[in-house]
């Protein structure tokens, strides 16, 4: 059974079997979305899919659920106003006490879940450092730089490879289903990087070869991707695949 840290007594917690029960702990950003979606998207974003989880999950399936922290490491998109970012000293920190809170009470096993990229490379490498001081096993679900969203891609994605970056077909799509009142439909507008990293086999935004990028480096408009393929039906698509699949993987890690 899911549980919301936030609505629990302290009694409620210390009743927990803090052995089988599987806390996730999510994270997301407040940063611009282009000029057609809110900046709190990530965020947004990420609520959705978790409360899509919440309603499907099992009874059988102990998870603990701490409230989201709506901010990351967005230092690319501090040129657009709104944005606002953890240094890379501060995010580190607030994961690693929110960390060790759990790790106080008992609990073993810690699912970050975050939902922006510019959180991804702190996260997977303090990882294994909060292993390491807390005795806690800590895993951490990305969707933006692994292989998350795939096959529901491979089935729906519209626009090419770089199509789905920020405030592209995939996000814009989430938002139309979740949070329709909140998406500028007049202004979706395609917004791709340079041809150069488009066409390039080795340095383009998705790698293998990385750089330290901002994001006016890459789009004028802020947009990284083609929102004008998106639409709602998509948008309930991505929630469903997503909330399933992230049920999958709480009870793999559970398993382990």
């Amino acid at each position: 059974m899911a549980k919301m840290l936030a609505n629990l007594t302290t009694e409620d917690v210390a009743a927990l079997d803090s052995e089988q029960t599987v806390v996730m702990f999510p994270i997301a950003a407040m940063e611009q979305h282009g000029p057609h979606l809110p900046i709190g998207t990530d965020t947004l974003i990420l609520q959705a899919i978790l409360d899509r989880t919440l309603e499907l999950i099992d009874e059988e399936t102990p998870l603990l659920v701490t409230p989201v922290i709506p901010v990351g490491k967005s230092n690319e998109h501090m040129p657009f106003p709104g944005t606002l970012t953890f240094a890379y000293q501060t995010l580190m920190a607030v994961v690693t006490d929110i960390c060790g809170s759990i790790a106080r009470h008992g609990f073993n096993k810690v699912v970050i879940f975050n939902a922006h990229g510019g959180n991804t490379e702190i996260l997977t490498s303090l990882s294994r450092d909060l292993r390491d001081k807390f005795n806690i096993k800590v895993f951490v679900i990305d969707w933006w730089f692994t292989n998350f969203w795939a096959d529901i891609l491979a089935e729906l994605q519209e626009s090419p490879r770089d199509g789905v970056f920020h405030a592209c077909e995939l996000e814009t799509s989430i938002m139309m289903a979740a949070y329709p009142h909140l998406v500028k439909a007049d202004r979706i507008a395609a917004g791709f990087p340079p041809e150069q990293l488009r066409r390039n086999n080795y340095v383009t935004i998705f790698g293998p070869v990385t750089m330290g990028w901002l994001t006016p480096d890459i789009t004028p408009s802020g947009v990284i991707g083609d929102p004008t393929k998106a639409t709602p039906e998509k948008g309930k698509a991505f929630i469903e695949f997503g909330a399933r699949k992230l049920i999958e993987i709480i009870k793999e890690i559970r398993a382990l």
